[in-house]
């Protein structure tokens, strides 16, 4: 007997959701891996932070290309390929122990990553209606963190260089190949060859787009340090048993408040619910930083529990809050826009964070992640009054040029088809402007009554 298409649509989400949470179960090994295996190895914290930021960049790069592959080869075969590469990759990190080596292996898995992340959320945005969206992504983000609390035990004991430790997580990686490959759903229709200016991006959702800014340069420059911080204590016997729980209590946190918030986000405002979540993890995070020494070792444990209920759930919202205002065919290019958002911030993150902590031990590196949650909430509160913008005055194609003497305009993609026409092309613009002038103001920005612009416009 066919399923309903409800029924199928249900399975499919169903699929994708277990094959994150096997995704993220290695996502989990290797945070807290990584940080431990370079510090076993001499590296200096500023450098760790460094072959984070590395990574990062690695991620920003993947986000850039993913919708174009993904126009090319599809979700199934992108998710797939991305998903081997990152397991030959942290392969390889436990054959070589130096540094140097492992620096641009992590640019490969953090691309890789962004290729997994894009194949499967804009996958889910195209299936999942708006109406339940902000439930359908907290079932999401919530099963992923519970994976990331699993991960780091597999490795609990073990030396941070144990070539088993790395196998577990390789396997993980293969592992989470099996349910998308075995789908019976059609993956939805390929998008189209475009992308999204960073600016219109901005114009689209800046509540978004600063949300997913903080939120890398936050969560990834805490979480890149925070075994490392850990591993001292003497809780579970130390060493990466430590970092294990520490890491498990700030996903833990995450886990508990990610689906409540994504269901009270379907009923009011979304950017009011990220605020207060960024309010209680800068409390979180200064009670910590100011605190921290005075405390029992249980309490600084509760303490990071607040904090990740906060700061590692706010980016799924900021997600929801984005594709709340994009017409389907554009859900591609809006997730992956945020991600290369996320991944700018993840760059800067790390290296701010790494210098914080060696200036000041956790001070420095949880006051710098409490003072920049104090500016999100403050930004989600003043863009709750905003006006949105109309999105077909939004669409463009989005290249991003090197910020060296080599990204001229020649070089700009986006100026090719303006040089054959120029004065045609201005004359557009200004006809463009005056319209603008002339159209009446729209009324305050709400997530329920903006209604996407038809698909013939776009």
């Amino acid at each position: 007997m066919p399923l309903s298409p409800s029924m199928s649509d249900t399975r499919n989400v169903i699929v994708l959701i277990i094959a994150v949470m096997i995704l993220q179960v290695a996502g989990g090994l290797i945070s807290v891996l990584t940080p431990l295996g370079l510090e076993a190895m001499g590296t200096p914290p500023e450098a760790i932070g460094l072959i984070a930021a590395l990574y990062a960049a690695g991620f920003m790069l993947g986000a850039w290309l993913a919708p174009r592959t993904l126009a090319t080869i599809g979700h199934i075969r992108l998710f797939a390929a991305a998903s081997a590469t990152n397991a030959v990759s942290v392969l390889s990190l436990s054959l070589v122990h130096d540094e140097l080596f492992w620096a641009p292996v992590r640019v490969i898995m953090g691309m890789s990553l962004a290729f997994s992340f894009t194949s499967i959320e804009s996958w889910l945005g195209s299936v999942v209606p708006e109406k339940s969206r902000g439930n359908v992504m907290g079932i999401y983000h919530t099963g992923a963190k519970l994976s990331l609390i699993i991960g780091p035990f597999f490795v609990a004991g073990l030396s941070p260089l144990d070539t088993r430790a790395y196998t577990w997580a390789a396997l993980f990686l293969s592992l989470a190949l099996v349910p998308v490959c075995l789908t019976r759903k059609e993956q939805p229709v390929l998008p189209e060859r475009r992308s999204m200016p960073l600016m219109a991006l901005y114009q689209l959702a800046p509540a978004a787009v600063l949300g997913a800014l903080i939120a890398g340069i936050v969560n990834t420059g805490t979480q890149s340090l925070l075994p490392i911080y850990f591993e001292g204590f003497k809780i579970g016997g130390g060493g990466t048993a430590a970092a294990a729980i520490a890491s498990g209590a700030a996903w833990a946190g995450g886990l508990l408040l990610q689906w409540p918030a994504g269901r009270l986000s379907d009923r009011i405002e979304r950017r009011l619910v990220i605020a207060g979540l960024g309010g209680m993890s800068a409390l979180a995070a200064l009670f910590i930083a100011i605190f921290g020494t005075r405390l029992s070792e249980i309490s600084v444990i509760i303490a990071l529990g607040f904090w990740g209920a906060g700061a590692l759930s706010f980016f799924s919202l900021c997600v929801a809050h984005a594709i709340d205002r994009t017409p389907k065919v554009l859900i591609p290019q809006v997730m992956s826009g945020l991600l290369f958002v996320w991944a700018g911030g993840s760059i800067i993150g790390p290296l701010l964070s790494g210098f914080a902590m060696r200036a000041d031990g956790e001070f420095g590196l949880f006051g710098l992640a409490g003072v920049l949650l104090i500016v999100l909430t403050i930004v989600m509160i003043m863009r709750v009054r905003s006006k949105p913008v109309a999105i077909e005055d939004k669409l463009a194609e989005w290249s991003p040029v090197l910020p060296t003497p080599l990204a001229s305009v020649k070089l700009d993609p986006r100026m090719s088809d303006r040089d054959e026409n120029p004065a045609e092309e201005t004359a557009a613009e200004e006809a463009q402007e005056e319209a603008a002038e002339d159209a009446p103001e729209e009324g305050p920005d709400s997530q329920t009554d903006t209604e996407p612009a038809p698909e013939s416009k776009v």
